[in-house]
């Protein structure tokens, strides 16, 4: 039987927690900062993870809840974003009240579920009139890792496909569709994820389990031919490619 992504990602916790909750940080910083959040809201944190955007938006008497379907995650989130109410549920099916949020963020977390518009919907449904969404997503397809190292991949029969990931106009589309207003998006190539030697490049590609079944000298290999494709930072560490489009939305009054 083939595993879930909420179960993929609940038994790589510890890996995510090492390289992509602080590869992330910064994306989530910026979600944060363009939901403008204000004192006394509710927030909903959609894919919480290990609870970096959650713990980020607390403060000034606000609620935050962290939403994620993965326990592993939730579990990590439980002692780093103490403050946070944690809940364990589907993004699709959110046991929240209807308008019963002010704020809905996600890092990362919508093209995890194949119908995102009908996701959108779904946040819509738990957002108060006037609230406001704030997201990323990895993207374009021409700037994540999957298709910057695409010959490695292919290489390694790892599957990718650069489709998966949106263009910015694609995103702004399903928003419209699922009901948001005042859609703005925008793209930012730059954004990369940095990891500092073999064992990190090593911790990350386990998340998710892409290399799930494979032997530990298949997954050394793989990562050191990554490391030299990838382009290293003045402090020795490596940046993998990895591009971020944001949202901001509103729900209509």
């Amino acid at each position: 039987m083939t595993a879930t992504p909420a179960q993929r990602f609940s038994d790589t916790a510890g890996d995510y927690a090492a390289t992509m909750a602080p590869a992330l940080a910064p994306v989530a910083a910026e979600v944060v900062r363009r939901a403008e959040l204000r004192a006394n809201q509710s927030v909903l944190d959609i894919g919480t993870g290990t609870g970096t955007a959650a713990r980020l938006a607390l403060g000034e008497e606000r609620r935050v809840i962290g939403l994620d379907a993965a326990a592993g995650m939730l579990e990590i989130a439980r002692r780093e974003a103490p403050g946070v109410e944690l809940i364990e549920a589907d993004f699709t099916r959110i046991p929240l009240e209807d308008a019963s949020i002010d704020v809905v963020i996600a890092v990362h977390a919508l093209l995890f579920v194949k119908d995102r518009v009908a996701a959108l919907r779904e946040w819509l449904r738990v957002i108060a009139p006037g609230g406001r969404l704030s997201l990323s997503v990895p993207g374009p397809g021409d700037v994540v890792p999957s298709a910057v190292f695409g010959e490695i991949y292919d290489r390694y029969d790892v599957e990718w496909n650069s489709n998966d990931y949106p263009v910015p106009s694609e995103l702004a589309g399903w928003a419209g569709e699922a009901g948001w207003i005042d859609v703005k998006v925008d793209a930012d190539p730059t954004t990369a994820i940095p990891l500092r030697d073999e064992a990190a490049f090593r911790s990350w590609l386990r998340v998710g389990r892409a290399v799930s079944g494979w032997s530990a000298e298949r997954i050394a290999a793989f990562g050191r031919d990554l490391m030299a494709a990838s382009p290293s930072s003045a402090d020795g560490s490596f940046r993998i490619p990895f591009g971020t489009i944001y949202l901001t939305a509103r729900r209509p009054a």
